[in-house]
């Protein structure tokens, strides 16, 4: 019997991304388990399995790893929404802004209650980012960025008739980003306190209830 094929060797690129991966999940669980001060890089490095060293060589500074796990944060969350959208089986060209929205929400929910440590990660990094000595502009940057297309998402809506028009945009946005981030929070803070199913389902009414009150020519998720 002929001697089975030995694996290809990884490039150094494919090397360098999985070395990354490895530390910027290392240094999500310890974000979850100690907060952001006591996860220092050296601390990371140990809980990757590599050395001390290691993170300082890829990111250079704790700031830049943080922000680095807040992007690789950030494109995953796209990516569930994007499946999620798929999964509706509908063209994404018929659905109206506030059934796309309430998908992004209700994905972010979904992806905030799971086990992940990179996504809850992302729940204790806003917890630091409250006072204002905070050092994580990446944080604040990325949370105006949200507010920024969360605006523009409830603007499409008034537009396509399928959020009310009466609701200020900006303000509707805090709203609906300040109920899904203490859903988040609480549901890493006290996880048994309720079903996380029935959290998103309440969530879902909430903002439904919100953004499209009585009127009746708004047209929600079938």
């Amino acid at each position: 019997m002929k001697a089975g094929r030995a694996p290809a060797r990884r490039t150094q690129a494919e090397r360098r991304a999985a070395a990354e991966a490895a530390l910027l999940r290392a240094a999500a669980e310890m974000i979850v388990e100690r907060g952001v001060e006591r996860a220092s890089l050296r601390s990371i490095g140990v809980r990757a399995g590599s050395s001390r060293e290691l993170p300082a060589y890829h990111f250079g500074s704790k700031e830049a790893l943080i922000a680095r796990l807040a992007d690789r944060a950030q494109q995953q969350a796209i990516a569930a929404i994007s499946a999620a959208l798929d999964r509706a089986q509908r063209n994404r060209s018929d659905l109206t802004a506030f059934e796309t929205l309430c998908v992004t929400m209700d994905t972010y929910l979904e992806l905030f209650a799971a086990a992940d440590a990179e996504a809850r990660a992302v729940v204790v990094l806003w917890g630091a980012s409250l006072p204002t000595e905070s050092d994580l502009p990446v944080v604040h940057e990325v949370a105006r960025l949200r507010h920024r297309e969360l605006t523009g998402q409830i603007r499409a809506g008034q537009q396509d008739g399928s959020i009310r028009a009466d609701v200020d945009p900006a303000a509707a946005a805090v709203v609906v980003m300040g109920m899904v981030r203490g859903a988040a929070a609480m549901s890493l803070a006290q996880p048994d306190a309720a079903d996380p199913t029935q959290v998103r389902k309440l969530c879902g009414d909430a903002i439904s209830a919100f953004l499209r009150g009585n009127d009746k020519s708004a047209t929600g998720p079938a």
